[in-house]
């Protein structure tokens, strides 16, 4: 049987120096549809939950909202599933969960969203909770069972929002998130998405909206490969210091709990043209010189479209200890441009955390010095809006709302800034 999914392990440094001092070296694991195999993509199952509070009114954001929506509409499948509910202070379903046959009925019921009384507040987890109802009509472990978020403001009862989401992802509903303007709350928006390997957008300008949904709407008609699982087993005395989700975007998947040494990270499903990868911390203990296998890798997954369950894919990870200086000098590149933009990540998270603290002095600094990692990256635009927010500081103001979403956004972004600059600026 042909292998559907390559598991390519890589690391910071494949040569480690003899030495009676633990040593630090960066594991990353990229997991990719293989290139040799013509994947039937997965039916969609999903729910589309739109904000339509008295704010979205302005910049004329229910409008792009309109011509996004309808986008959608016209690019459903016939095997696809679709519910649109509003909300507000309430929410209400406008199309229940079901195929679309009438396109341009539906695409009518969609311009006259303006007359759907759901009051002028927001209280999200209403949407939320009308979503998982209307997706679990037809939940099912060959679809792709997904909700997509789309709000401007801040919300009541955001625990329960988190409640529900997370309820959502134990029953195997995914949710991805759309933020517009400045006055959302993106760390309520990011959490929801994370939750259940989601993606979560800023947008800054409504206009683009039907930008984004787009983009979304293409990630999830090209899944492939669903229940992902992948176990790391390290080898006696290796510690998994931290875990971090690379791509397709950053994100903080904490010290890992491990069980027999091993330990178990859930992915998303696998998009056609979209690897996922794992940035492991692993300390290495002292060792005599030779070659010995540090972890075991293995990936199990689904191809649902194929009625194929349990699939997996294995690799060893091996590291060769050397009193060779110059041959344990030697690194790779490419992990450690990775290693270098999670830092960046880091410098932000914690640079936020010590501004709503009151301690601007620290936070500024690691501003400036992400700043300067970036800029020696070629991202100069975001290393810009660091300067721009250090500044504030430094003068006394606070971190701006548009500020540190872009920040928070941005630096989630970072591995697929890197991946398009290296498109644009092959190697010779």
């Amino acid at each position: 049987m042909s292998q559907e999914v390559n598991l390519a392990p890589r690391l910071s440094y494949s040569n480690v120096l003899v030495s009676s001092e633990n040593k630090l070296v960066y594991l990353l694991l990229e997991i990719s549809p293989s290139g040799q195999t013509s994947f039937a993509e997965a039916a969609l199952n999903m729910a589309l939950v739109l904000d339509k509070s008295g704010s979205m009114y302005a910049a004329e954001k229910i409008d792009y909202v309109k011509q996004a929506v309808q986008y959608v509409v016209d690019q459903l499948r016939p095997e696809d599933l679709v519910s649109i509910i509003a909300f507000a202070d309430r929410a209400r379903v406008m199309i229940p969960s079901q195929q679309i046959f009438d396109k341009g009925g539906v695409k009518r019921m969609i311009q006259r969203i303006d007359d759907v009384d759901v009051g002028g507040g927001t209280e999200m987890n209403r949407g939320i909770r009308a979503a998982i109802d209307e997706v679990e009509k037809h939940l099912a472990p060959d679809k792709v069972n997904h909700v997509v978020l789309l709000t401007d403001g801040l919300t009541l009862h955001e625990d329960e929002c988190i409640d529900r989401a997370r309820g959502g992802t134990s029953r195997g509903l995914s949710f991805s998130t759309m933020g517009v303007g400045s006055d959302f709350n993106e760390k309520l928006l990011i959490r929801i998405a994370e939750l259940s390997g989601g993606k979560s957008y800023y947008i800054d300008d409504p206009r683009d909206i039907p930008q984004i949904f787009a983009q979304e709407l293409r990630g999830v008609q090209s899944v492939v490969v669903q229940n992902i699982q992948l176990k790391l087993k390290v080898s006696k005395d290796i510690q998994v210091r931290r875990v971090f989700k690379v791509k397709p975007l950053i994100n903080d998947m904490g010290a890992p709990a491990l069980s027999d040494r091993t330990m178990t990270v859930k992915l998303s499903d696998l998009q056609k043209n979209e690897p996922q990868s794992i940035l492991c911390e692993l300390v290495l203990p002292s060792r005599p010189s030779g070659t010995f296998r540090i972890a075991q890798v293995q990936v199990a997954y689904d191809i649902l479209s194929q009625r194929r369950a349990g699939d997996t894919v294995s690799a060893d990870v091996v590291v060769n200890y050397t009193s060779d200086a110059a041959l344990a000098g030697m690194v790779d590149g490419e992990v450690m441009n990775i290693v270098d933009l999670v830092s960046v990540f880091k410098q932000q998270t914690k640079a936020l955390e010590l501004v709503q603290s009151g301690e601007t002095g620290k936070a500024t600094q690691l501003l400036r010095s992400a700043a300067t990692t970036l800029l020696d990256r070629g991202q100069s635009d975001l290393a810009n809006t660091f300067k721009e927010e250090a500044a504030r500081l430094e003068k006394g103001g606070t971190a701006s709302a548009a500020g540190t979403k872009k920040l928070e956004y941005g630096t989630r972004k970072l591995t697929q800034l890197l991946d398009e600059t290296m498109i644009q600026n092959p190697k010779p």
